[in-house]
C-alpha cells in the first residue's frame, strides 16, 4: 500500500459522497441537486498546514483544488489550506 504525503501548504483529502436521499428515503439524481460544498476526510497534509489532523472531515468548495483523481482506488483531491471552509468536529 502506497501513501499521498501531502507538501507545503496542501492538504490530500478523500471525498466522501454526498448523501443524496431524502429524509422519506427517495434518492435525488446527482444531476438534479447542485451542491455548493464538498466533504472530505484528510489524507494528509503538508508541513505548513495547521488546524487540521488526519481523519478529520473538512468542508471545502466543490470545485476547490481542481478535478478530483483516484489514488489507491480512492478518489482524492488535493486543496490549498486557505481552500478549507472549515473542519466538522463532534460536540460533546
Amino acid at each position: 500500500m502506497k501513501k499521498l504525503q501531502a507538501v507545503k501548504d496542501k492538504i490530500v483529502v478523500e471525498i466522501i459522497p454526498d448523501d443524496l436521499k431524502t429524509s422519506g428515503g427517495l434518492f435525488i439524481p446527482e444531476n438534479v441537486v447542485q451542491l455548493p460544498h464538498s466533504t472530505g476526510r484528510v489524507i494528509s497534509f503538508g508541513e505548513e498546514v495547521i488546524g487540521v489532523s488526519e481523519g478529520d472531515i473538512v468542508i471545502f468548495h466543490r470545485f476547490a483544488g481542481g478535478q478530483a483523481t483516484y489514488f489507491e482506488n480512492k478518489e482524492i483531491r488535493v486543496l490549498c489550506v486557505n481552500e478549507i471552509y472549515g473542519v466538522v468536529k463532534e460536540i460533546e
